[in-house]
């Protein structure tokens, strides 16, 4: 019987470690996709046609305020191919500072911007340029550019259709950087569930022979054999440790992912138990939090839901993430009964959200409840980063 038990327990560790291997792998595949570098050239490529510009390009963000120049449409040469645009020098320079498009009739002559590229961009023989700011959530992402091999004035039209390219770019871009971010966290929520799987399986097998090793030994044993079992049994309990230390750090996850990893979790867990629909939003990539204010958002979140599996009677419940007012801003939206007005306070519902508010103000934090458009509750939580 034991050593069936010993060959399921060594199938089921097998099966694990080769679907962490996947995973890795999987993550690979996942955030390739997710790049937002396709999206991009693609943009670039309408440019010319539809702004009426002989080339396109964009300026990448790269260490020390620099751009790098790629993606170049339309060009004739290599002259402006990966080309570092320092701090504040040409139109670049001006787009930065501005935060607007700007455009220059003759690059060359251009008095407004910085001449430090010259020689490439008279290389590649371009006179009129424009340049628009690719920004999404106050952030620049880059610039576009388009360029004509002759001097030309920018109207408002070419200047509106920049803008809708430059927009579309940012669009793509954090379109890559969510599905990178879901790509992460599922990543890392399945090596927790493979870390308790291992924890279950390889842990249990450890305890077993550290166990089956002690009862054997006994006085009636030769001191060689005792001696044997014993140093069996030592073995066995420092696998053991060693492999709580390796499935500690195999279920650790980064400060940035660590919120929105449990708060998955605890959305299927709740689901799994209860059958109510239960979906989790994370909004972006969220701020790194340290472990008491993740924490007490996880437990807040946990207390939330556990009140709807008590008394809502609901549906469905929403979990939502996002940063707000410089920190993290979580809220449990349910589809229930609601509540009456005299009990819309955290003491409303009982210990538990009292406790949370409790835990949230120690914090820096609040907690709030209110009743939502679908007649049901939402908590609200916040703490400062």
């Amino acid at each position: 019987m034991r050593a069936k038990h010993r060959a399921r327990y060594r199938d089921q560790v097998h099966a694990e470690v080769e679907t962490l291997g996947r995973l890795d792998e999987e993550y690979v595949d996942l955030v390739a996709l997710a790049d937002a570098e396709s999206a991009t050239r693609q943009v670039v490529r309408t440019v010319p046609s539809r702004v009426g510009v002989d080339a396109a390009f964009v300026g990448k963000p790269a260490p020390r305020d620099t751009f790098v120049l790629s993606n170049l449409t339309g060009f004739r040469t290599s002259s402006m191919q990966d080309l570092v645009i320092g701090p504040g020098k040409g139109i670049a320079g001006r787009v930065t500072a501005l935060r607007r498009p700007v455009w220059v009739s003759d690059y060359i002559a251009a008095a407004l911007i910085t001449h430090d590229y010259d020689e490439a961009v008279s290389i590649e023989g371009l006179h009129g340029m424009i340049a628009v700011p690719i920004i999404a959530r106050d952030r620049l992402h880059g610039i576009l550019y388009g360029a004509c091999r002759r001097e030309v004035t920018f109207g408002d039209q070419a200047t509106e259709l920049m803008l809708d390219a430059a927009n579309k770019t940012a669009t793509a871009i954090m379109a890559a950087e969510r599905a990178r971010h879901a790509a992460e966290v599922a990543v890392h929520e399945e090596r927790r569930r493979l870390a308790l799987a291992l924890h279950d399986s390889v842990g249990a097998m450890l305890f077993a022979i550290s166990a089956g090793a002690r009862d054997v030994g006994g006085a009636h044993l030769p001191p060689a054999i005792r001696a044997r079992l014993s140093d069996i049994e030592h073995q066995a309990e420092e696998a053991a440790a060693a492999l709580r230390e390796a499935l500690r750090a195999l279920s650790a996850s980064p400060e940035q992912l660590a919120l929105t990893v449990s708060l998955r979790a605890d959305c299927r867990s709740f689901q799994e138990r209860t059958g109510i629909q239960a979906r989790l939003i994370a909004m972006d990539e969220l701020p790194a939090l340290d472990t008491a204010r993740t924490r007490a958002l996880v437990d807040t979140a946990r207390e939330a839901l556990l009140n709807v599996e008590k008394h809502a009677k609901a549906q469905s419940v929403v979990v939502t993430a996002f940063a707000s007012d410089n920190g993290v801003a979580l809220a449990v939206a349910d589809d229930g009964l609601g509540l009456d007005e005299s009990r819309a306070s955290s003491d409303g519902l009982g210990l538990g959200i009292a406790a949370a508010v409790d835990r949230l103000s120690r914090l820096g934090g609040k907690l709030s409840l209110v009743t939502n458009e679908d007649g049901g509750v939402t908590v609200k939580s916040w703490v400062p980063l």
